[in-house]
């Protein structure tokens, strides 16, 4: 075959997703209802294919070809993905996910009960396994990658009041235990491709607390860590996704050093439960507010900067009633 003159820029891949939700783990791409997420830029996800090539026992010091081993079944696909929110169903999916909340406001409840099954099963909650698409340009000559059966195990939303005029931010971390199909030329699509009067500022936010206190915010940071467990096997993979021991919400907030965050630091230094009420607080209604109400600080230090700021570290605590994050995501 001879050379060709094709050549393509790294911006015209797109990324989409889906729910798997009518049969989990193999639904595929859609031609007409899935979501185009608003990425920085598209990553190649890591594929982690088993593959021995240790020299064996034999003539000589080199590898042999019949010493090689590639296996591509029983292993997990991973894709981290990183840009700006936006209020809609497919970003909102990300976070339904990894909350298992597919209400109006996901939250991560009080005694949190995941989301847990089997491959190839059908499953009732829209968002218990996803399909993210890789989409290419051109399907003559490339071929979009497509990836089902995915959970969400890492969710970030943030924001900084220096950086795009505090427009929120987005990363996610997506497994899967089913092999993927990096040999697509169906194409996946949708009317929900993202807009540009669906993103959210800082400011349009107000009430801001942390430790029920009324704070300047600089910056950001909402997390929760929802490790993914694989387990059986089957000839697509592994046969079910279930959910590690703990999901963890943590909070990192910069704030303004003054008389009202004066006592933060020993706040911190003395503290020998969860704070009730208001712990951290962004009120920003139908764009991404944030709620949590019970917490402990992890840290609290000087961010020497321009003025002296606050660099808060909160981890979210179960009270048996409250969620440990809500996020107020209706549109």
């Amino acid at each position: 075959m001879a050379t060709v003159a094709h050549a393509f820029s790294p911006k015209e891949f797109q990324v989409w997703i889906g729910s798997d939700a009518s049969n989990a783990g193999s639904s595929g791409i859609h031609a007409s209802n899935m979501y185009q997420l608003d990425v920085d830029s598209v990553s190649m996800p890591s594929l982690n294919v088993n593959q021995v090539l240790e020299v064996r026992s034999g003539a000589g010091r080199t590898l042999k070809d019949e010493d090689v081993f590639q296996d591509n079944v029983l292993r997990t696909v991973e894709i981290s993905l990183s840009g700006t929110i936006h209020m809609d169903g497919g970003h909102q999916l990300l976070l339904q996910n990894i909350c298992n909340d597919v209400s109006g406001d996901p939250a991560v409840a009080s005694g949190f009960s995941p989301a847990s099954q089997l491959y190839g099963s059908a499953v009732t909650n829209a968002a218990s396994s996803l399909t993210v698409v890789i989409k290419s340009s051109d399907h003559s000559n490339q071929r979009s990658l497509e990836m089902a059966g995915m959970v969400v195990t890492s969710f970030s939303l943030s924001a900084d009041t220096g950086t795009e005029g505090g427009r929120y931010k987005f990363s996610a971390t997506l497994q899967s235990g089913v092999k993927p199909d990096l040999n697509e030329s169906s194409t996946a699509a949708g009317s929900s491709v993202y807009a540009n009067t669906t993103t959210c500022s800082l400011s349009d936010a107000s009430g801001i607390k942390v430790l029920n206190t009324d704070v300047i915010l600089q910056s950001f940071t909402a997390s929760v860590e929802s490790p993914a467990v694989f387990s059986g096997f089957s000839s697509t993979g592994y046969q079910g996704v279930h959910r590690g021991a703990e999901i963890a919400v943590t909070a990192d907030a910069t704030v303004k050093y003054d008389g009202n965050t004066k006592g933060f630091i020993h706040s911190f230094d003395t503290q020998t439960a969860a704070t009730s009420g208001n712990m951290f607080v962004i009120v920003n209604n139908n764009a991404y507010g944030l709620d949590m109400q019970n917490g402990v600080f992890t840290e609290v230090a000087y961010n020497e900067g321009d003025i002296m700021m606050l660099n808060c570290s909160i981890k979210s605590v179960d009270d048996g009633t409250d969620a440990l994050i809500t996020f107020d995501a209706t549109s």
